[in-house]
């Protein structure tokens, strides 16, 4: 191989002679590569690069370290392979140094425009800070650490190197990695004086954690700010030593409240952590003077920690409502909290803290409040706490804890206007319905101020419309509240004397269009089109509502951008920011026409090539375009203060910046090559601003890990490194690049390619940054699942091989790709492991989609660092979120219900499972997360797959887990207050339940809560004798000893002298394996009651307790005094008829119905997954329920074989399904012992009644990792003498509802709150499902069945805009149809615009199955948008086609009277049933225009060849020929590209081809897809790619087209089984082809640019000049 000297040289021959000297050039690049070799390099352990390059260094390190594999990566012959299948499977080119020398040329001649002064001193290297800050950024960055050695800037000097553009993070990085070594005192400087955007914080912390060393700095004489520290992964804080904490003094800047509010919930648990493990609890919360220094650390704090607080007469409770008020916390932890407060500091935070609160402290609060103070002094406070915020955050059940207050009339019917003026803007609790039944005459104009707020849904505000409509209040002056403006109809927004005016309220009107339907919308745009070039509505669209724009074509926007940008100007520098974050919710289409024009523009291009002037792409401040000094940039730290800066100058810009999202392929290909990483981070942060589940296009993705490659060669060129394979050319990455590129771009490399980096450095930072990139990228990415566990067991094997072994750190390190390695991680410490979920894992990192094997290994480490489930505090609920999708149907089983109760509204707010995905592989419309997962899981096989159908069960049983603990949540509430007779269903409400209750009517439950609660009390008031804590702790253990003893009994288990330890242990692993049979759980549960009336007999008298204490009265505690307790009753005695036909909690049911989806019908049968934990089920007589029969009809029996021994600390059983030998790494239980019992019914209640609940859980934790304190006891009398109050304490702490005194004292006395119920033993209401949010789409057929209709009714809405799997809105829908008396009745039906939107998601099965209850009169268009809007409405069945063909009848739609636009969008998907005579006459050019973009190019239709020539006319007359269409034109069209004539499609540049979608593809046909060229479907995006079937391709698509497709769609598996199968089949016509001239190569593109003629010349003369 040629030097890459003498390349370059040649490729200096080829540039203008003007201004050179001879010899300078090759004197930079031997500078640059001398530079390069003795330069450290930016990893972990900084070394020489000389000591990896050249390569055969690194493959000898490789060998040294005994990496991972090392033989096979160090190999020539693999190293080919894996080039070779990136090539083939990626596009990646070829890698030839020759296509280097094009990207060098323009570096270089950014060097040649410097001044001569500045040149040489460069050469010279003399350079100043000044001459630096003048040279170009990509010089800046590229060179090497020793050209800032020299050059005597500080750490504020080197701040603003990157101050001056704190989007571009390359070059942050750079500096940081630059000062790796530098001193504290320089460092610190630095850090004060970087204006950091928070969204860096984290990615900044990563560099200082694992570049600067920070945990071991002993330098005490300078130290780091809090907002330094702050950011540190927290590994990184917890390897922090003690000297380093002192030095650093890190507890006095840990006092900093206004920082801490900075730091990350995950941060604020490591450091809570960190300081207490080095300063103590006392230095936290210990003493008055510790609370006020360090009480915001609590919210960092466990739960049990901020328990102690109550009752600590050391600390005012004044101090901690004062910490309260200042710090953020967790809900839970404000609720632990709030115990400890005094009533007149909760009176005070009240309103504050409302939100964060439990039920049952809400209902405690009103309950104790003095007699002057009542819930309406609070109303107008709350209103403006709750209601003003951007988003509400309350939960909905304390919503209704609050509203109910305010009302005090049952009967919506007669309710008078002061009722409704009381209930003001709680109001949102309301249904439509109920809403419905308000008289007319309380809604006026002064009403809607009072009672409308954002929070209301468009069918609430409908109803309200509708309502102030019948009054006859809005009248042709009148002014409309702009909350209003969303009910408005489209035929009233479109009318000539609408209730607004447009110059006046457009604002308003924008504002409001964010709930529109899609005929609302189009009605919009179609009122705003005449004007919204202007200046002044044009800035009210685009800082409002951009998508207003969204049915503009590219072409026109081409032709009107500079009315865009001169609208933005208009807006001025105020709305600068507003607007660079709205006009990313433009259509990536519309984003791409804007570089596209940006581009034709003078002075954007630089030749040859035409590649982007990076100035003009970035909106670089230049010495032609110097910001207004008058204009003070407000956010000098954020992402685009650069382009703010250039915004304020006179010489105005085209601004690209701001449509950096919309990135073609071509534009990216253009970008200059030096400033890849610059543009790129840019880019990120345009892409990664769209919220937490956003991700790149496809294709984005793929060109951008091109353009990266690109950037490689360069480097290889300009530091005179060799390259022979991608993963060398992969090795010239550095920790800025990677950092910068990020996981998401180098995933497109696949597994194989990442983990066989050559440099081991550059693997395992690579590696680094897969591992933190969020899960739901994997999904929708190059990567197989394969990918992720080879890329996982290779960092794995990296970290350990450095740490020694598994710990906190290499937990850390892996991050996300944990779940996917192997059984070593079980080795870490349960404390390690809970830390790597609490203080490592974000809530979006959680959401893991795991194969059976590795949610085993998930649900181990969790068991292993949790405990037992019965054991979990809500905070671990919380902790674990979408983690707990790996537990097995017992696990869930075994939660505490009040710890579920308390974290199920946080559970529901935080789940990703049900959030919708685009792009995913051969999917045209965006999937929920739980179907993408199995989907991804299912590999080639996709959602057909058995790992698909176990997914699907996961989620549905997480899901259901979260219902339930909303329910009890709703029952809580229930019980205390008289829910309106409408809300509950009148006589048609009734609870199920699962146990006798008690005859004697005595809530025992709360009597004892109370009894514990006042010794509790007193103790921590230190009001208890010595006598009195003897006798206590004797009545604690003799009834602990009691329970213990009887339950072994019942279980015929024999004590054998074990401890009390032991025995509750046994008893935990019991409740824990459900192996019970019914009549011993009953006497269980018997026992439970049992032990709770001893309690109460034996401690009312050690504490002196009267009737009046105990809420009872005299004859009522004489009962409890005379019941007799702990005696066994025998099995045949109980009555089982209320549990017989119990399920597992959580189960499917056999009876739902799927639709016909292959994946439901498997669930319907399938339910190895689902058994319960550690039992193995032998199913010989256990008959399956068929798929119609109700499973309660069914009492299925199987045997369980069952382990009687109990666990040893961190030991778990197989998960379901799984083979009953351990696995490597994961101890197998002891040799089970054989129990029959019925199967549903054991498994159900896996969990005890309460007291076993709390009393055996809570002994039997002190087995597990988590817990510390045990209740010793032996079959010889008790002693009863405790010494020591913390003893007595601790006993406390392991008696029943002592962690839930006031959490459970407004629980009802049900069965409920003692072993979690079934899905199927309780019914749902409209409230649980409304506070269930996205989990209750999760819910069957047979629930809604169980609800009552008067609770159908009210939950239209919401049932309705659930996000629905479709294989289940089929019977969902049918449940509803059959409890809503209105969807039944002939005089109420068809179904008209109302109940349309309200109805939403379950549309498309109406239309499927019931489609003639459809209205589809013009009048409810708005109604039939919402039906339309859904692109997976069949378009092959007749019912659904036909609704089009019935709009046409009933509204006289003619030729003559043919669709309005309005119409033709709302129809949308609908408009597949046209027949071709249609498809021409009732579809003008006008409108054809107007929707285009829209929504004819979402559709998804099969069409005749006629109606694709019509379509294809109106298309190429929109457009003209397609022979000029860009990547924006194409992409607009979506759909409709499908109908192109083989000519047109032939026609396409091949740069364009990125624009063709999948939709469009799918409809392809097979000569369709054959008139492309191997260089168009070569440029198709990865997702369109997916949709190329095997029908596409046969009889014969030629090798070069086929090459095409492969480099297109490699990332699919289903593609790359079909190209591979059909290779055989393909031979006899490459044989044919090639006795014919093969296929021209085409040419063209920046990438095809090669040497000149010249070039090569001075190559040969320089190769015989220097005898080479």
């Amino acid at each position: 191989m040629l030097t890459v000297v003498l390349l370059f040289v040649a490729a200096v021959s080829a540039l203008s002679d003007e201004d050179l000297e001879p010899g300078q050039e090759v004197q930079i690049l031997k500078s640059l590569a001398l530079k390069f070799r003795t330069a450290e390099n930016d990893f972990t352990q900084a070394s020489p690069n000389s000591a990896y390059f050249p390569f055969v260094k690194s493959r000898k390190e490789n060998e040294r370290i005994k990496r991972l594999n090392s033989s096979t990566v160090n190999s020539d012959v693999y190293m080919k392979k894996i080039t070779e299948q990136l090539k083939t499977w990626r596009g990646f080119e070829e890698i030839d140094s020759a296509v280097a020398l094009t990207y060098a040329n323009l570096m270089f001649e950014t060097f040649y425009n410097l001044s001569p002064d500045l040149r040489a001193s460069f050469l010279q290297s003399s350079m100043s800070a000044d001459d630096l800050q003048k040279l170009p950024l990509s010089w800046q960055y590229l060179l090497p650490h020793q050209f800032y050695d020299d050059l005597g800037l500080d750490g504020a000097g080197f701040a603003e190197l990157v101050n001056s553009s704190p989007g571009n993070t390359a070059m942050l990085y750079k500096i940081a990695m630059v000062l790796r070594d530098e001193s504290v005192a320089m460092r610190d400087a630095f850090m004060n004086n970087l204006n950091l955007p928070d969204q860096y914080r984290e990615d900044m912390g990563y560099v200082l954690g694992y570049r600067w060393g920070i945990e071991s700095e002993a330098d005490s004489n300078f130290d780091y700010t809090m907002s330094t520290l702050l950011h540190l992964p927290s590994d990184v804080v917890m390897g922090i030593n003690n000297a380093t904490f002192d030095n650093l003094n890190i507890a006095d800047k840990l006092e900093d409240t206004s920082m801490w509010g900075l730091a990350s919930p995950q941060s604020k648990v490591a450091w809570f952590t960190k300081f207490e493990g080095r300063k103590g609890w006392r230095e936290v919360a210990g003493t008055p003077h510790h609370m006020v220094r360090h009480g915001h650390l609590l919210s960092g704090a466990p739960l049990d920690k901020l328990r102690e607080l109550k009752g600590n007469k050391e600390i005012e409770t004044s101090l901690l409502a004062e910490v309260l008020d200042k710090t953020e916390m967790n809900p839970l932890r404000v609720q632990e909290l709030w115990e400890a407060l005094a009533d007149v500091d909760r009176e005070k935070s009240f309103i504050a803290q409302a939100s964060n609160l439990d039920v049952s402290q809400i209902l405690s609060h009103y309950d104790t409040l003095d007699i002057i103070h009542t819930p309406h002094q609070h109303h107008v406070m709350l209103e403006n706490a709750w209601f003003a915020q951007d988003k509400f955050n309350v939960p909905w059940v304390n919503f209704l804890a609050i509203s109910f207050s305010y009302m005090n009339n049952e009967e919506f019917v007669s309710w008078t206007y002061k009722e409704l003026q009381d209930l003001g803007k709680f109001v949102a609790i309301l249904s439509p319905a109920e809403i419905d039944l308000i008289p007319a005459d309380d809604f006026n104009t002064t009403m809607l101020s009072t009672i409308l707020s954002s929070t209301l849904s468009l069918p609430q505000l409908n109803s309200i419309y509708l309502k102030y409509l019948d009054n006859n209040y809005l009248v042709a002056d009148a002014t409309l509240n702009p909350l209003l403006l969303s009910a408005l109809p489209s035929a009233t927004i479109l009318s000539a004397n609408p209730p607004f005016i447009w110059s006046q309220d457009k604002t308003n009107l924008l504002v409001a269009s964010a709930k529109y339907s899609p005929g609302q919308m189009h009605s919009l745009h179609e009122i705003a089109k005449p004007g919204h070039w202007a200046p002044s509505n044009l800035s009210a669209i685009l800082s409002t509502h951009p998508q207003c724009m969204s049915d503009v074509n590219p072409r026109e926007f081409r032709a009107k951008l500079d009315y865009v940008v001169s609208a933005i100007y208009t807006a001025g520098p105020d709305k600068f920011h507003i607007i660079a974050t709205k006009v990313q919710k433009l259509p990536r289409h519309l984003l791409m026409a804007w570089l596209e024009e940006a581009h034709t523009r003078p002075g954007s291009k630089r030749l040859p090539g035409e590649w982007w002037n990076s100035d003009v792409l970035l909106d670089r401040v230049t010495s032609t375009s110097v910001p207004d000094s008058g204009t003070i940039n407000p956010f000098p730290s954020h992402p685009m203060a650069a382009q703010f800066n250039r915004f304020t100058s006179a010489n105005r810009s085209m601004l690209p910046s701001l449509a950096l999202a919309g990135m073609s392929c071509h534009c990216i290909n253009l970008v200059e090559t030096p400033d890849t990483m610059e543009v790129l981070a840019l880019y990120r942060y345009h892409s990664e601003s769209q919220g937490d589940v956003a991700a790149m296009p496809s294709s984005s993705r793929r060109c951008w890990a091109k353009k990266v490659r690109q950037f490689l060669h360069l480097k290889a060129l300009l530091f005179n490194v060799t390259v022979n394979s991608e993963s060398e050319l992969l090795s010239l990455l550095t920790t800025a690049d990677i950092k910068t590129v990020g996981g998401e771009i180098f995933l497109t490399w696949g597994g194989p390619a990442l983990a066989s980096i050559t440099h081991p450095e550059v693997m395992h930072e690579v590696l680094m940054a897969v591992g933190h990139t969020r899960p739901h990228l994997y999904l929708r990415n190059g990567v197989t699942y394969t990918c992720m566990k080879i890329m996982a067991n290779a960092l794995l094997d990296t970290m350990m091989r450095e740490e020694g072994g598994i710990n906190f750190r290499v937990l850390a390190h892996v991050h996300n790709l944990v779940p996917y390695t192997d059984t070593r991680v079980l080795k870490a410490g349960p404390a390690d492991i809970r830390l790597y979920v609490s203080s490592v894992l974000s809530p979006t990192c959680k959401a893991v989609c795991l194969m059976k094997k590795e949610r085993e290994l998930v649900r181990q480490m969790i068991l292993q660092s949790y405990g037992p489930p019965s054991t979990w505090l809500p905070l671990d609920l919380v902790e674990l979120g979408d983690l707990l999708v790996v537990m097995a149907r017992s696990d869930l089983a075994a939660v505490n219900p009040t710890s579920l109760r308390m974290a199920s509204a946080q559970l529901a707010s935080s789940t990703l499972f049900a959030s919708s995905l685009t792009e995913i592989r051969s999917q045209s419309s965006p999937l929920l997360y739980h179907e993408a997962c199995g989907a991804w899981l299912g590999g080639k096989d996709g959602r057909q797959s058995d790992e698909a159908v176990a997914m699907f069960k996961q989620w549905k049983m997480l899901a259901n887990f979260i219902v339930v603990g909303n329910f009890l949540q709703v029952e809580v509430l229930l019980k205390k207050i008289d829910v309106p007779k409408p809300r509950s269903g009148g006589n048609e409400f009734r609870r199920k339940r699962q146990a006798q209750t008690l005859t004697d009517g005595i809530d025992y439950k709360s009597i004892y809560t109370i009894v514990m609660n006042d010794m509790k009390a007193k103790f921590d008031a230190k009001e208890l004798s010595d006598t009195q804590k003897m006798e206590a702790t004797r009545v604690i253990t003799e009834t602990q000893k009691m329970l213990g003893d009887s339950s072994f009994a019942v279980l015929g288990l024999e004590r054998e002298g074990k401890t009390q330890s032991e025995v509750l242990a046994v008893l935990a692993e019991y409740k824990e394996a459900g192996n019970m049979s019914e009549a011993q759980n009953v006497q269980v549960q018997m026992l439970a009651v049992d032990t709770q009336v001893r309690m109460i007999q034996e401690l009312v008298q050690v504490l002196n307790l009267s009737a009046d204490d105990l809420n009872l009265t005299e004859d009522e505690l004489g009962t409890i005094l005379a019941r007799h307790t702990f005696v066994l009753r025998s099995p045949g005695a109980v009555s089982s008829t209320t549990l017989s036909n119990r399920t597992l909690p959580f189960d499917d049911e056999t009876s739902e119905g799927t639709d016909g989806e292959s994946v439901a019908d498997e669930l319907l049968n399938n339910d190895a997954e689902t058994t319960s934990n550690p039992v193995s089920i032998e199913s010989k007589n256990a008959p399956e329920a068929s798929p119609s029969e109700d499973p309660n009809e069914n009492s299925n029996t199987a045997k369980l074989t069952t382990d009687a021994t109990p666990a040893s600390p961190g030991t778990t059983a197989p998960s379901p399904g799984t083979d009953a030998s351990p696995s490597p790494g994961i101890t197998a239980p002891p040799s089970p012992d054989t129990v029959s019992s019925d199967r549903s019914f054991s498994a159900s209640t896996s969990s005890t009644a309460s007291t076993t609940s709390s009393t055996v859980s809570s002994a039997a934790s002190s087995s597990s990792p988590t817990s510390t304190a045990t209740t010793s006891s032996t079959s010889a009398p008790l002693n009863p003498l405790i010494e020591e109050e913390n003893d007595f304490s601790e006993l406390l702490k392991n008696t029943e509802l002592t962690d839930f005194i006031i959490f459970s004292a407004y629980e009802p006395e049900s069965a409920y709150f003692t072993t979690l119920p079934s899905m199927d033993s309780i019914t749902l209401s409209c409230d649980v499902i409304i506070a269930a949010e996205s989990s209750s789409s999760s819910i069957s057929s047979s629930d809604i069945a169980r609800m009552s209709s008067n609770d159908v009714l009210n939950c239209l809405s919401t049932l309705g805009h659930l996000p629905w799997p479709p294989s289940v809105t089929k019977s969902i829908w049918k449940a509803v149809k059959e409890k809503v008396d209105s969807l039944q009745d002939s005089t109420m039906l068809p179904i008209k615009r109302d109940e349309m939107l309200q109805l939403g998601t379950l549309l498309p099965a109406i239309a499927a199955y019931d489609s003639e209850l459809l209205d589809m009169g013009r009048k409810n268009i708005d109604g039939i948008s919402l039906l339309g809007r859904f692109r997976t409405l069949s378009s092959d069945d007749p019912a659904i086609l036909n609704l089009v063909q019935l709009f046409i009848t009933l509204n006289n739609v003619s030729p003559t009277n043919p669709f309005t636009s309005t119409e033709a969008a709302s129809l949308g998907q609908l408009l597949c049933g046209l027949r071709e005579d249609q498809w021409r006459d009732l579809i003008t050019p006008s409108v054809f225009s107007s929707i285009l973009t829209e929504h004819l190019a979402l559709l998804d239709c099969s069409v005749s060849a006629t109606t694709s020539v019509h379509l294809s006319t109106m298309l190429t007359t929109l457009y003209g020929s397609t022979a000029n269409w860009t990547s924006s034109d194409l992409l607009s069209t979506g759909w409709m590209a499908s109908t192109l004539s083989l000519v047109q499609l032939s026609q396409l540049t091949h740069h364009a081809m990125e624009g063709l979608t999948g939709q469009a593809v799918k409809h392809l046909s097979r000569q369709q897809l054959g008139s492309l060229s191997h260089h168009q479907l070569s440029n198709l995006s990865p997702h369109a790619a997916s949709f190329i079937s095997r029908e596409q391709l046969l009889p014969y698509t030629n090798m070069h087209r086929r090459r095409g497709i492969r480099a297109a769609g490699g990332e699919d598996e289903k593609l790359v089984d079909v190209m591979e199968d059909i290779e055989s089949e393909m031979q006899m016509g490459d044989m044919k082809d090639m006795m014919t001239s093969p296929e021209p190569e085409p040419t063209g593109g920046v990438g095809a640019i090669y040497p000149t003629c010249r070039v090569l010349v001075c190559i040969l003369v320089i190769m015989v000049t220097f005898g080479l």
